[in-house]
């Protein structure tokens, strides 16, 4: 079991797992939108994360390493397959995230859906604080909640290095 960067080979048979999420479905997110987004995602080079348990990729964790609000990295999406959850697979994937993103920044932020109080409870006991909500932002009804945390000085860095 290792977290690896994300393969043109993982992006059909993750799709489909993850289309079967009931966050995706909100977002009605088919498998072949999914398929979309993850390759031109890998053609751009964004950052690209999958836990492999031997068996294949289950779970992503999707992030650009800076630009948000100048600051940080963003954790643009992270799914766990359902076959995968209350497994430690998306506490391994954030721990990856975050150990990319801190190379190049002190911050992190990530949106979560107002709905979504699992991830939310996730993201709180990851050290994330809830400092925004953004009204429809995606879908009309649905906030979306910013989430944001301080992480680690990058190794060689300086304290004001952002």
């Amino acid at each position: 079991m290792s977290v690896r960067p994300l393969r043109p080979t993982d992006i059909r048979p993750l799709s489909e797992t993850l289309a079967l999420l009931p966050l995706m479905q909100r977002y009605n997110r088919p498998a072949s939108a999914i398929v979309k987004s993850l390759g031109d995602a890998l053609a751009r080079g964004d950052g690209l994360l999958v836990f492999d348990d031997g068996n294949g990729a289950q779970g992503l964790s999707w992030f650009l390493f800076s630009g948000t609000f100048g600051l940080g990295g963003y954790l643009r999406l992270m799914a766990v397959s359902p076959y995968a959850h209350r497994k430690g697979v998306g506490s391994a994937l954030l721990a990856a995230y975050e150990g990319a993103v801190v190379t190049q920044s002190r911050h992190t932020f990530l949106l979560c859906s107002d709905f979504n109080v699992g991830a939310q409870r996730f993201y709180e006991r990851h050290g994330y604080s809830q400092v925004g909500r953004l009204p429809s932002l995606v879908v009309t009804g649905v906030d979306e909640l910013v989430y944001w945390k301080r992480l680690s000085t990058p190794a060689g860095g300086t304290k004001e290095q952002v």
